[in-house]
């Protein structure tokens, strides 16, 4: 195993942020609010393509490590999960007993759910949003629950009328990319991130594929890899995962890695600045696109944190096109009308494998 450069260990801290797309804000409102209990902390657009929004939802603070964000592109086709395309995400929450609510919530609310189940050192429950973005609720297996007892909790299903406080999704969990090629990973993440690999394991969803765990010390498995070495490449679109964020606490860290991805030859993006953070982008050996982003300034750096998400909000630089922006969303609002509630697409099961 490739050893960790000492100046890079402990930079990146865990995830920042996870960005998907969907293909309807106003849909994607509702279930990410509604049904999942989020709350929206931005409504901007994407400063890349400045006539198409961007959405985050997050915990009540908007804290680093919660935010879930959205490119609205609904003349994208349908995303595949593979190479280059992440299979999915998860969220943690508080205990072991919100899971089973959340199964009775979510069946309430004709959403399609797999689980609980037992997953190696979690218990796990999975779900598709609108657009067919697969999204795991997890909750660290310390009491070595057994699958016998979560089959008697789902048959003493609560009846759920409304999210309480103890299901609140927290912060990510994990997100789950997909490598052809485990062992090139591995010394990719120790070399360019100070990251390390400290458990593999079989999946036991697919007999012919593993779960690579990459983290730190605290986080030893925020990011989950579906290794196999027939996998396929994937496609980016509605319901897929289009880049997955890391944080690092400032510029200066974030600096130290521009520096390493250079000196090793990894293209990268250069530090851009988004306002409310900066980010750099690059790829992955197999075509995963992955950013570091600071911490700062933070989504309260033009909301205060009681109004974060209420109206659209703009760069500063975009603000003199303000009236154009609004204009254009506008319009497309109009060729974009959905209804709501939407028909769910159909959990997968098993939940963890790739396409044959």
């Amino acid at each position: 195993m490739t050893t960790i450069q000492p100046s890079l260990e402990g930079l990146v801290q865990g995830l920042h942020h996870i960005t998907l797309v969907t293909s309807n804000q106003e849909v994607n409102r509702r279930f990410y609010t509604e049904i999942l209990g989020l709350r929206r902390v931005k409504l901007t657009v994407n400063q890349d393509d400045i006539f198409h929004r961007h959405l985050f939802y997050a915990n009540e603070k908007g804290t680093t490590g919660s935010a879930i964000t959205f490119f609205e592109w609904p003349d994208l086709p349908k995303g595949s999960p593979g190479l280059t395309s992440p299979h999915h995400l998860a969220y943690t929450v508080p205990s072991l007993e919100a899971l089973p609510k959340w199964r009775s919530w979510l069946l309430s609310n004709a959403v399609s759910v797999v689980g609980p189940l037992v997953r190696d050192q979690r218990i796990s429950l999975y779900l598709r949003d609108p657009d067919g973005v697969l999204v795991e609720i997890t909750k660290p297996n310390t009491e070595d629950v057994t699958p016998d007892y979560l089959h008697e909790l789902n048959r003493e299903l609560p009846a759920i009328r409304e999210i309480t406080e103890d299901m609140r999704l927290t912060t990510f969990n994990h997100a789950t990319p997909v490598t052809g090629n485990p062992d090139v990973t591995v010394r990719f993440f120790n070399k360019l991130l100070g990251l390390k690999s400290l458990f593999g394991l079989t999946n036991p969803d697919q007999d012919d594929t593993a779960i690579l765990a990459i983290g730190n010390d605290d986080q030893p498995d925020f990011l989950r890899y579906i290794a196999s070495p027939t996998a396929s490449v994937g496609d980016v679109g509605t319901g897929s995962i289009h880049h997955i964020a890391m944080a690092v606490e400032d510029n200066e860290d974030q600096l130290k890695i521009m520096r390493q991805l250079n000196a090793s030859g990894v293209g990268n993006s250069g530090i851009i600045d988004r306002f409310w953070f900066k980010s750099l982008y690059f790829r992955d050996p197999d075509g995963n696109l992955l950013e570091i982003a600071t911490k700062g300034p933070g989504y309260t750096a033009d909301e205060p944190l009681e109004q974060l998400g209420s109206h659209l909000v703009l760069a500063p630089w975009l603000e003199p096109r303000r009236v154009e922006i609004e204009g254009a969303l506008n319009e497309l609002d109009k060729k974009n009308a959905r209804s709501w509630p939407p028909t769910y697409p159909q959990a997968p099961s098993p939940p963890e494998s790739l396409p044959n």
